[in-house]
């Protein structure tokens, strides 16, 4: 049992410095996008000449930074969470409210990562290329989806675990 606690402790901080990462990561984009935009809005209306890049990479690096950024949000406490229940009834009925809406959550995200792996795969066995001037290939962007849905998964299960362990050691104690 000791030796699954530990691996599972293992796995857990591989995971959260994993999201940490992607959450950094997201950070650059986000400074890359507004470099992009700049230059966008600078060809636009200084140089009378725009471009016909710059909002579509930008829409592009914002796919990225929502799909692997929300993993840490949820993380990290940050994302959208409906805990007036837990307001209304402390202590074990709270505990188990949570449990059940971290049960119900991983299940949506189960569904959810269906969907857009369905999106992607398809993408990618019809190579759809996107109808902008750029012409990249639209898997190439749209990977980041179940990739990102993915992690929200795993961060979502060590939420669960968490909750569940918190409550195993508020009985022993």
């Amino acid at each position: 049992m000791i030796v699954q606690s530990r691996s599972l402790t293992t796995a857990i901080t591989w995971i959260t410095r994993f999201n940490n990462l992607m959450a950094y990561v997201s950070g650059w984009l986000i400074l890359l996008i507004t470099l992009i935009s700049c230059y966008g809005v600078f060809t636009r209306y200084v140089l009378n000449d725009p471009d016909t890049w710059s909002f579509t990479v930008s829409s592009y690096l914002m796919c990225f930074v929502v799909f692997l950024a929300i993993s840490n949000a949820l993380q990290e406490g940050v994302h959208v969470r409906v805990d007036i229940i837990q307001e209304w009834f402390p202590g074990k009925t709270a505990h188990v409210t949570r449990v059940l809406s971290d049960i119900a959550c991983l299940i949506f995200l189960w569904f959810f990562f269906e969907q857009v792996w369905t999106v992607f795969h398809d993408s990618l066995s019809r190579g759809r290329i996107d109808e902008t001037t750029l012409a990249w290939p639209v898997a190439a962007i749209q990977w980041a989806m179940p990739f990102g849905v993915a992690l929200t998964l795993l961060a979502q299960a060590i939420l669960l675990i968490g909750n569940i362990a918190t409550n195993s050691a508020n009985k022993s104690a």
